[in-house]
């Protein structure tokens, strides 16, 4: 197994169990449909996104605040995009 199938599965798995339900079901099916998607740079970056609090990361994956500097905007926008697209993170 490469270091990048190694750190797609430990984000596949800190996705789906974050600690808040509600950020684990939009995480969780965010990643279901993208991580297989994104190399290795991309998975860094949405590394250093999974590890910010839940409450923090809920608000702004909801676009309810803004974005701190440093935080990679194209992959919060992504997730935010997916959300509103699917408002129930259903599979498709």
């Amino acid at each position: 197994m490469t270091d990048t199938s190694l750190l797609r599965r430990k984000l596949m798995y800190r996705s789906w169990h974050r600690g808040c339900k509600e950020t684990d079901i939009l995480l969780g099916h965010f990643a279901l449909k993208y991580l297989d998607k994104f190399s290795l740079s991309k998975l860094i970056e949405y590394e250093k996104i999974v590890d910010l609090d839940d409450y923090e990361l809920y608000c702004y994956i909801t676009r309810k605040t803004n974005l701190p500097p440093g935080l990679n905007s194209q992959i919060v926008n992504l997730i935010a995009c997916f959300i509103e697209a699917n408002p129930l993170c259903t599979q498709d």
